[in-house]
């Protein structure tokens, strides 16, 4: 009975650590990048530097985004870990958690939809959504988003068995989606909730209507207390939280134009691969009379629901989208065992065909970036990437041999059943991901790093003032403070400016015009990238 019951947990096992393989390569060793990652390690450094708990600030300025539940959240990480990892590791960690705990939720819900099985295979297809792959290695408030909505999903699935707690994790769910990014992805969830019974007689019971009581109640709290803390320590900063970037991110409002209703649609087919075409393939097999069923009335509504709120948003992009995945895994997952054999066939080829290739270009062209061989590819990745210099890790260069020896030994012992080609397929992105640390991990942290530029600005800074700054990004405002605890003073018009220096973003193909008074003591940019650059003015006359 033993031997049974061990025989029956090793697929479990090997899902967990083809999880823990995915995930937890990228999460430290490097520095914060460009965008979204850099801005969320400022809010969190300016809580940690003392900034109010209720006011997300970046760089000392009020900056309301986005309610602060993943800052609160890697703030806490930060300080128990202080001792071992910096901040932007700690809260790079933080992610990484939020997106384990989806993919927990998500098999969870799988199984409840589809039976036991289905619960691994809604895991391998999320891990092997393209569009997962970096996002779930950067520290970004959408993977708290990401474990709202599975949790929510779950909470769905186990209202029809367990309807107060079910309703409960629900309402869970719906109050952290609104803490996570805000009021728009958690309308979308319970535009959700109140379609379920419209849609499935399964949700149309008293059972219910209890659920639905207990997901309210659960909710109230996530969606007051956050509010009310900002409203009674900054009033003005609730309001244009409320109007610019609540009520601000509908197109419908007559001061924005510009709806995204197809903008999601476009990138879905890269984005959600190999999700969609099973998804399609479940909705197909239940055109007649599976409609309203529970495995498929829950993740058709969860996704339409926040394909069209989003579709009304003024601001659509491809982050915004991601929780759009999870109900795309569960119609994936409930219908692997459905999938002809010519087409699980394909799909298992076209795997091991593509992460071969991804295989031979790797080794290649980290020989071109780290050993100079081939001499013209080595010149070619080096002018592209001018601030990388070459060096043989051993330890990277191991561990990289290690994912593409344990991807060929997976191969040659899976066995032909309906679960191959979502096997071989999560386990080639798991592939590339681990190559991609090992091996590039290095260039691309040269690049994608304000560090380096920031330190050789950072001489010419006055030793004595403030120092304004012109058009500077979000991202490079925190790393500013992050780095070197230089905080800018926004200005819009050097009039404004009594700073006896200037900080200048631009294109190089618009630069700045300064009038006579200021002097430029500095430029840069980031190492390979030329569109985004930077120049810094002294004041050469003093105001009188």
């Amino acid at each position: 009975m033993q031997n049974k019951r061990w025989h029956s947990a090793i697929p479990s096992l090997l899902t967990l650590l083809l999880v823990l393989a995915w995930l937890l390569p990228g999460l430290v060793g490097h520095d914060p990048w460009k965008g979204n990652e850099s801005r969320s390690i400022g809010f969190v450094h300016s809580l940690l530097s003392g900034a109010p708990a209720a006011i997300p600030t970046l760089a000392g300025e009020p900056l309301p985004v986005h309610p602060p539940l993943f800052t609160w959240v890697a703030a806490n990480a930060a300080q128990s870990l202080s001792d071992w990892l910096p901040v932007h590791d700690a809260t790079r960690l933080t992610g990484g958690m939020f997106v384990l705990l989806a993919l927990i939720f998500s098999g969870f819900t799988g199984r409840l939809l589809y039976g036991s099985e289905h619960g691994r295979l809604a895991v391998l297809v999320l891990i092997g959504s393209v569009g997962l792959l970096v996002r779930a290695h950067e520290a970004i408030p959408q993977s708290a988003l990401l474990a709202a909505y599975a949790l929510a999903g779950f909470g769905f699935a186990l209202s029809l068995r367990r309807p107060l707690i079910g309703g409960a994790l629900a309402g869970t769910g719906i109050g952290m989606a609104f803490m996570s990014i805000g009021a728009v992805e958690a309308l979308a969830l319970l535009l959700a909730a109140m379609l379920l019974p419209v849609m499935a007689p399964a949700w149309r019971t008293r059972a219910s209507l209890a659920a639905a009581l207990a997901m309210v109640v659960s909710a109230l709290p996530w969606l007051l207390i956050w509010p009310l803390m900002l409203y009674q320590q900054a009033p003005g900063v609730l309001a244009e939280w409320w109007h610019v970037d609540t009520l601000g991110r509908f197109a419908l409002l007559p001061a924005h134009g510009g709806m995204g209703t197809l903008y999601y649609l476009t990138f879905l087919p890269w984005f959600a691969w190999p999700a969609w075409p099973l998804a399609l393939w479940a909705l197909w097999k239940a055109r007649r009379h599976g409609l309203t069923a529970p495995g498929i009335a829950l993740p058709l509504l969860m996704f339409l629901s926040l394909l069209g709120v989003l579709s009304l948003t003024n601001d659509p992009r491809e982050i915004h989208g991601l929780p759009l995945l999870l109900p795309l895994a569960w119609l994936a997952a409930g219908s692997t065992y459905t999938l002809r054999r010519g087409a699980a066939n394909a799909l298992y080829w076209f795997a091991m065909m593509t992460f071969l290739v991804v295989i031979a270009a790797a080794w290649v062209y980290w020989s071109a970036f780290d050993l100079g061989v081939p001499a013209r590819l080595s010149a070619h990745v080096h002018k592209i990437q001018p601030g990388y210099t070459g060096e043989f890790r051993p330890l990277m260069v191991a561990l990289a041999l290690g994912y593409c020896f344990a991807w060929l030994v997976l191969l040659v012992l899976l066995k032909r059943t309906p679960q191959r080609p979502l096997i071989a397929w999560a386990a080639g992105i798991t592939l590339a991901w681990g190559l991609a640390a090992s091996l590039f991990m290095y260039p691309v942290n040269a690049r994608m790093s304000y560090r380096s530029m920031i330190s050789s600005m950072e001489p010419a800074l006055p030793s004595h003032g403030c120092v304004a700054s012109q058009d500077l990004n979000e991202a490079m405002r925190a790393m500013l403070d992050y780095w070197i605890d230089l905080r800018t003073l926004p200005v819009k018009s050097l009039a404004q400016s009594h700073c006896p220096a200037l900080l200048v973003q631009y294109d190089e193909n618009f630069p700045p015009e300064l009038t006579a008074d200021w002097r430029e003591v500095w430029q840069g940019n980031r190492p390979g990238n030329r569109s985004e650059r930077f120049a810094l003015y002294r004041r050469v006359q003093a105001r009188h």
